[in-house]
């Protein structure tokens, strides 16, 4: 029989980082995941800036942490055990997400919540999220993945999540080592080896690759094919190296709505007597930079001749947040910066 999912006020497409996508995290439990996914929206929430008006949602920063509270059946299937809720946020307590930046050489490590508390009678809980961790998934600089909150909630493992979250928007095939995409998706280390080191690549495949696929391919508007890549390709017994996975958009699955929205967003975003943005530029200012469609409009001749000018121009906004943040200034600040930098190239 199949559970109710956990409470949905309503469909969206949620944006993620892909600082947070690619991160490497042992293994997970869907109802772990699932408070995850509530912690990304109330991200979002506030990069939009949209307000939930109820009392049984609040978001309240802290010099060292966010406090969220929210219904228990927000993140846990309507059936949940009070038992089952507390294994999961104190396993979300003791779990470990590290940040490790090779580039910059920082390194930091923080548990996923802090502080949980749940109110049984009233059907509430309440935690901590450490402000590091909170700007991770905010942190778009990266790229991000954009998918529905309701596919990835009702998805049965949290293998297949991490698909999702992966695939999702992405146009590129994506190719890993074998070692690579065990420690992406958590798999612990003595699973699927052989006594002699090796990965048991047909165990991995029944148990993880094609199951989660098939999940996908049923409910999720982004699936994925894969294919196992050997040391020697004309040697089809020799040891599989990488897997590469290319994803296919699955129309059928994509919730009407949604793709209308989509639709009249891109239009009342980016269109005009100006030409287009690229999504990925208008999606970063609209998503990091906090602009609105009228800021957008007002400063659309500028971007598009950025767009044109300068390679790589989101990370050159990027440059100028961090610039800006650091100096106390806002949009107006960014906007002169954009302009300096294209009389200087």
């Amino acid at each position: 029989m199949k559970k109710n999912l956990p409470a949905l006020q309503e469909n969206k497409d949620m944006v993620v980082s892909w600082v947070y996508t690619w991160s490497r995290q042992k293994e997970m439990s869907v109802n772990e995941q699932h408070v995850i996914l509530r912690i990304l929206e109330a991200c979002q929430n506030q990069v939009r800036g949209l307000k939930i008006k109820d009392n049984m949602h609040k978001i309240e920063h802290g010099l060292w942490n966010v406090e969220l509270t929210m219904p228990i059946s927000d993140a846990f299937f309507s059936n949940y055990k009070v038992s089952e809720v507390k294994k999961t946020l104190l396993s979300l307590r003791e779990r470990s997400f590290e940040y490790d930046n090779s580039e910059t050489g920082e390194w930091w490590a923080c548990g996923f919540i802090e502080k949980p508390e749940a109110g049984f009678k009233k059907g509430m809980m309440k935690f901590e999220v450490d402000n590091r961790l909170w700007d991770v998934f905010m942190n778009f600089t990266k790229g991000y993945r954009e998918f529905e909150l309701s596919k990835a909630l009702s998805l049965p493992t949290s293998y297949s999540l991490r698909f999702y979250m992966l695939i999702s928007g992405q146009k590129a095939p994506i190719q890993m080592t074998i070692e690579n995409f065990r420690k992406w998706l958590g798999v612990p280390e003595d699973k699927y080896i052989k006594k002699d080191g090796t990965h048991r690549i047909d165990n991995i495949e029944a148990r993880i690759i094609k199951p989660a696929q098939k999940e996908l391919d049923e409910t999720c508007p982004y699936s994925f094919e894969y294919k196992k890549i050997r040391e020697n390709p004309k040697n089809p017994r020799s040891k599989v190296t990488h897997l590469l996975f290319s994803p296919k958009y699955i129309q059928k699955n994509r919730d009407p709505e949604l793709e209308q929205k989509e639709l009249q967003a891109k239009i009342g975003n980016i269109a005009g007597s100006f030409g287009l943005l690229d999504k990925d530029v208008s999606d970063y200012l609209m998503f990091n930079l906090n602009m609105t469609k009228e800021e957008i409009n007002a400063n659309k001749a500028l971007f598009l001749n950025a767009q044109k000018e300068l390679p790589n121009l989101v990370e050159h906004l990027a440059d100028l947040k961090e610039r800006a943040a650091r100096a106390g200034k806002g949009i107006g600040w960014i906007i002169n910066g954009l302009k300096g930098k294209l009389k200087g190239n």
